[in-house]
């Protein structure tokens, strides 16, 4: 090999190198916190809604996984219809069973994100790859009713969030009511926020970070009774 042919080698070794580098370091989930609130930004290619069964840490592909629509029954088996309302997965609709709780939808499709009133979604029933109704808390930059028995109740919060562009996930530090984690979120310039299924059992989820490696949030929810019984999971994938 001549020396021409061996630098050409050694470049192009480092820039493969290099394109790898690049591509573990934009792979991860950005972590930030303000007081009250702890921000998760995936940094993903695809969104999907996983369902029956929870993605692993072992998939290197997912970012981030949590739950999304609530879960009407602890049933022993898995069926679309004990999902609240109905949603797309995979690419595909289907029937889940009607839930008042519920105010919004947010939907995906090729690169772009919605959050929109579920009055709208269940009628004009968009094209998209992936979908689920929950409790609405933001669009549009303005604040939802708030049901007043809901209003005081305490828990930990999560919603998914866009912010300044981006899409996030959100959750207290603390136990909250739901009337401070939304002033919070108002607070924080959070211009859409969409309830995430929360508690004892349905709270665990899991993120990776730059070097790859998965973090556990709510480790200790795997222990609970209700952990079985989950259903559904929005999905980030890299």
């Amino acid at each position: 090999m001549n020396r021409r042919e061996n630098v050409s080698v050694k470049k192009g070794f480092f820039l493969a190198v290099l394109a790898t580098m690049l591509s573990l370091g934009s792979s991860a989930t950005e972590v930030s916190q303000t007081e009250h609130l702890t921000f998760y930004y995936p940094i993903f290619k695809s969104i999907d809604l996983s369902v029956d069964k929870m993605p692993g840490s072992s998939n290197p592909n997912v970012e981030f996984c949590c739950e999304a629509a609530f879960t009407g029954q602890r049933l022993a088996s898995f069926t679309h219809t004990n999902i609240a309302d109905h949603h797309v997965s995979g690419g595909k609709w289907y029937q889940g069973y009607s839930c008042r709780a519920n105010t919004g939808a947010f939907v995906w499709l090729d690169g772009r994100w919605e959050f929109m009133e579920k009055r709208k979604f269940l009628s004009v029933k968009p094209k998209c790859q992936m979908a689920f109704c929950q409790y609405l808390l933001i669009l549009q930059g303005k604040q939802t009713p708030m049901w007043e028995r809901m209003r005081k109740n305490k828990t930990r919060y999560r919603a998914l969030c866009e912010k300044d562009g981006r899409l996030c996930l959100v959750e207290s530090r603390k136990v909250v009511t739901l009337e401070f984690f939304i002033r919070c979120l108002m607070e924080c310039h959070v211009t859409n926020a969409i309830y995430l299924d929360m508690g004892a059992g349905w709270n665990y989820a899991w993120y990776r970070d730059d070097k790859g490696n998965p973090h556990e949030i709510f480790p200790e929810s795997k222990k609970a009774a209700d952990y079985r019984y989950r259903t559904n999971w929005v999905t980030f994938y890299r």
